[in-house]
């Protein structure tokens, strides 16, 4: 029988839905408190949560432009005057509107976010149930990691990659790993996020041009992007990690899939990955973020397995902070991070050590050889930056700033690209959506 999947948008009330979505909806019956999504340039609706398409009755109209709140922002509003049930003529200054509300002043509102009704321990369970001994492989952590995802940061967009394979008793990967990967992501994952989505967005990669789709929405989309990608032969597994950026390898080799027809509890699965997705830690010291970039460029350079983004760690770190519902980053989840990422990637080393193409990828991903390897663009942007950085001693430069003394100077004028490479490579950092940048080393 096929897996139901979960959809935000018919979920029944209570523990359907996570607590602080349940606090909104109480509120939202006596006050104008919600999630502002523009409807034209002048009027908005209030939607119950970030994460359903339930928007409350009202249509709400400003007086000026300047009052149009941030789309996708908590919001309380002030009504100068509320109008229910009649509409207005369609000579009216307003236009035709049923049900509607004049905007006096906006403000946001600042949510609490009451803790979900299970622990993390009971979240790494229900996302592996329908596995055998999923703990000995990490797989349970994994899969947990991947659904609260990563928040976008200084050094990017949020989300996470994983590559995944299983080994078969006889030492080779096996295809099986690609029905029950995709049964369990449908199992804990809604289907409004294995869509195109305002916060969270995963897609399970089955072919090479998923991972060209992956490529565009990530230039496209704000959300954060999860994706894995199963590989089935050893050579597969390098040639994923040259397309795409892996921050989680998945190699299973003693959990066992079992099969069921639905997974028990899952409305308690839902209301813990809402809940996290809320939370935004971050590195309050921009040292540790450098260190963690220096752990793993160092172990490349012993052993280049996998073309790995350098900020894998960080992304990691952060999820963590988020599984453990937490806004403050610590040392705990970085030395997670840095003890689980590289366990599971030297569980990979006996088999991806095998192929003779190993030599292929120690030559594409030296952290010495980086220099060698940028185009004259990418050299040109770091030239231009460093330049901006020496002049006007500011610590962040501003894109269009950055553009400016590029015009005419590359030959890719496609900015946003190079900068989110070079920003792979840990060559700069960025701020408020790639509209600022600064050199790692000017940190």
């Amino acid at each position: 029988m096929r897996t139901q999947k979960l959809d935000l948008d018919r979920r029944e009330f209570s523990s359907w839905w996570a607590p602080f979505e349940q606090e909104l909806i109480r509120i939202n019956q006596q006050e104008h408190i919600g999630w502002a999504v523009p409807t034209s340039n002048k009027t908005f609706k209030l939607k119950f949560t970030p994460f359903s398409q339930h928007y409350n009755n009202y249509t709400y109209i400003i007086p000026s432009p300047d009052l149009m709140p941030p789309n996708n922002i908590c919001v309380e509003i002030k009504p100068s005057e509320i109008v229910q049930k009649i509409k207005l003529d369609e000579n009216s200054i307003f236009g035709k509107y049923e049900n509607y509300c004049i905007v006096d002043s906006v403000k946001e509102y600042k949510l609490g976010i009451p803790k979900p009704d299970i622990d993390k321990k009971d979240i790494l369970y229900y996302c592996s149930e329908n596995w055998v001994g999923a703990h000995d492989d990490h797989l349970d952590e994994m899969l947990a990691l991947q659904l609260v995802s990563c928040p976008s940061s200084l050094f990017g967009k949020g989300g996470l990659g994983a590559v995944a394979s299983k080994i078969s008793k006889h030492g080779n990967l096996v295809k099986s790993i690609v029905p029950e990967l995709r049964s369990t992501y449908n199992g804990i994952i809604a289907s409004n996020f294995q869509k195109m989505n305002d916060r969270y967005y995963f897609n399970l990669i089955k072919n090479p041009s998923n991972i060209d789709s992956i490529k565009q929405e990530r230039k496209r989309a704000s959300c954060e992007i999860n994706y894995c990608k199963p590989c089935l032969t050893f050579e597969e597994a390098q040639l994923t990690t040259n397309n795409i950026q892996i921050q989680i390898p998945m190699l299973i080799t003693r959990a066992k899939y079992k099969k069921s027809n639905a997974m028990s509890e899952k409305y308690l699965l839902l209301q813990y990955q809402l809940t996290a997705l809320m939370y935004t830690p971050n590195f309050d010291d921009v040292k540790k973020y450098k260190d963690n970039i220096s752990k793993v460029i160092e172990q490349h350079e012993i052993n280049p397995i996998f073309n790995i983004d350098t900020n894998s760690i960080n992304k990691l770190a952060l999820s963590f902070a988020r599984l453990d519902l937490n806004n403050k980053l610590s040392n705990q989840e970085i030395n997670q991070s840095v003890d689980l990422f590289f366990h599971l990637w030297n569980d990979w080393e006996p088999y991806i050590s095998e192929i003779n193409s190993i030599k292929k990828s120690r030559s594409t991903m030296q952290a010495t050889d980086i220099n060698s390897n940028m185009t004259h663009d990418e050299q040109r942007f770091l030239v231009e930056l460093r330049k901006l950085h020496d002049e006007t001693n500011e610590k962040w430069i501003d894109r269009e700033i950055l553009e400016q003394r590029l015009e005419n100077k590359i030959r890719n004028n496609d900015l946003f690209e190079i900068a989110e490479h070079l920003c792979n490579l840990s060559f700069i950092i960025q701020n408020n959506k790639y509209s600022k940048f600064q050199r790692l080393d000017d940190v």
